[in-house]
């Protein structure tokens, strides 16, 4: 008997456990210029871990809602929880988890994306006080009739903004760059921890973070990611070497808060999520075999 083709359905509490380990892992992890435990930014670290439980129930019920709804109702939770949202994240994750829980590609939930879902993201980008490119553009295709639909807005945000990106081009990043970085770097690595920091350096390295280039400039932009791309040469978490560069890059980083590459890590979430989706959330946790072919993202 013939495997069925495509997507299989997720079971919803199965994607909420997914969601909420991605979410608790990245969150975790040492990634330089924005990851720490010990050295908390605009939001304490304890409070980003408290948030991922919040958004759990909303992100693994997204069949149930728009996409639009369940970011909002991820941010209301979070909000309510610990006074921190992370709405780009959750944007992330909620059409990814819609996708997973009906069996169906992203590409056919992102066409889906109308002009009703507009209004529920510009709701939860306020409730979280950001006021970035991505939620501009949301104003005016909010105000521009029926016709414009938020599949519409992202695509004139893209160039801005990386939650627009991706929904504008299927998760081309995290599909084509970030999945398999952190197949690899999970099949390498002796953690999580460490895979999911290998992987986020060499998405940096290889596109430059949006969100630093909006603050510091593209030339600055494009910077970080040589930095990156230098801390990878010298061995990157797999050798002591790369483990100093990453120190040092951290700290040059910290230095300047412009320069934060706080566009990369959502991708890298993404990411973890559509691995722990595949393989399970224990995938994340443990050693995975030597990547090959097979695992490519469709």
């Amino acid at each position: 008997m013939q495997r069925p083709e495509g997507p299989v359905p997720v079971p919803e509490h199965r994607v909420g456990a997914c969601a909420a380990t991605a979410l608790t892992l990245v969150y975790s992890a040492p990634t330089p210029g924005i990851g720490s435990r010990y050295l908390d930014g605009p939001v304490a670290h304890e409070g980003r871990i408290l948030s991922a439980v919040a958004a759990r129930d909303a992100i693994a019920g997204a069949a149930r809602r728009s996409v639009g709804e369940t970011v909002l109702e991820a941010a209301i939770s979070s909000l309510a929880l610990t006074g921190y949202a992370d709405v780009r994240g959750a944007g992330y994750l909620a059409a990814l988890s819609r996708a997973a829980v009906l069996g169906e590609p992203s590409v056919r939930v992102l066409r889906g994306l109308g002009h009703d879902e507009i209004l529920y993201f510009v709701r939860a980008f306020d409730a979280a006080g950001d006021t970035g490119p991505l939620v501009s553009s949301l104003r005016v295709a909010l105000g521009a009739g029926q016709d414009a639909t938020l599949r519409d807005a992202m695509r004139f945000a893209a160039a801005r903004d990386p939650l627009a990106r991706e929904y504008a081009r299927d998760y081309e990043i995290t599909r084509q760059l970030a999945r398999p970085a952190l197949l690899t770097a999970l099949s390498r690595s002796e953690s999580a921890r460490g895979a999911i920091v290998q992987s986020y350096l060499e998405v940096l390295a290889e596109v430059p973070d949006l969100d630093v280039a909006a603050r510091a400039g593209s030339r600055e932009a494009e910077d970080v990611s040589r930095m990156a791309n230098g801390v990878l040469k010298s061995g990157g978490v797999r050798s002591r070497r790369g483990i100093q560069a990453i120190a040092n890059l951290d700290g040059l980083l910290r230095a300047d808060q412009r320069l934060a590459p706080t566009a990369t890590e959502p991708v890298v979430l993404a990411a973890a999520f559509l691995v722990a989706v595949e393989h399970g959330p224990e995938a994340l946790g443990h050693r995975l075999p030597p990547a090959n072919g097979g695992n490519r993202g469709r």
